[in-house]
């Protein structure tokens, strides 16, 4: 074990420096937070490039084991109460998208506290993956790991550009369901699989190309003066319906 009592030592300096996106692309690093996220990481087979703890650790495949004191620790973490250990991995994607039970997919998804929201909640309605489609933001960020509490690693994600997101709505064998303000079909409904939920940005929600190539669009009913759900809300929504109503 390394033992590390200044904040400016060379790797602590870089992965301080994975808060930043630039950083984080050019490393392909991510940083995941808490024992209990670890152990989630561990279960689901990763493996860390670093592991910091403030105590006794046990091994953990070849991962570099480093023990800071509480001071340097807090440098590191992004929380107000650093936790006693942080692991640094590498960061996974999905290569292309299988057509089995239910996917999720978000176009221009801009917030990472939401990014992560979904994750986790597509995690526990056991979906088989997210689409990340589009200009969507990062999540290997700091705000979408802590949001997903370990979800991360164990939801397959797949990154498409729109001209690939707009081919795989055509050519999806199930049914590509959209969430759409102007639709006149209720969410509430049997849900074929595979199924491929498709929900748009925070802001405009789904673009028009986007909804045209949906086989169906639906919505949410609303009976209080909002104009609109938070994206991660009506994902939720969405997922449990098509969990619940599968044909």
């Amino acid at each position: 074990m390394l033992i590390v009592t200044s904040a400016q030592n060379p790797t602590i300096k870089l992965i301080r420096s994975l808060a930043d996106k630039k950083h984080r692309q050019e490393h392909g690093l991510f940083v995941a937070e808490g024992r209990q996220v670890l152990d989630r990481a561990r279960a689901e087979g990763w493996e860390p490039v670093y592991l910091l703890t403030t105590g006794h650790s046990d091994p953990w495949g070849e991962a570099a084991l480093i023990q800071l004191d509480e001071r340097v620790m807090g440098h590191v973490s992004a929380q107000k109460n650093p936790p006693d250990q942080i692991g640094v991995f590498r960061q996974r994607w999905t290569e292309g998208v299988k057509p089995k039970g239910v996917w999720v997919a978000l176009e221009d998804m801009r917030d990472p506290g939401n990014l992560g929201t979904i994750i986790r909640t597509a995690d526990a309605a056991g979906a088989a993956g997210v689409i990340l489609a589009g200009q969507s933001c990062d999540p290997w960020a700091g705000d979408c790991v802590r949001a997903t509490m370990g979800s991360i690693f164990g939801m397959p994600l797949v990154k498409l550009e729109q001209k690939g997101f707009l081919s795989l709505l055509k050519e999806w064998p199930g049914e590509s369901v959209g969430t759409h303000l102007k639709a006149t079909e209720s969410y509430r409904r049997i849900y074929q699989t595979p199924s491929l939920l498709v929900m748009g940005s925070e802001g405009r929600g789904l673009s028009e190309e986007t909804s045209m190539a949906c086989s169906r669009l639906v919505r949410i009913p609303m009976q209080g003066g909002a104009e609109s759900l938070n994206v991660a809300i009506a994902t939720g929504l969405m997922l449990f319906e098509a969990q619940k109503l599968q044909g």
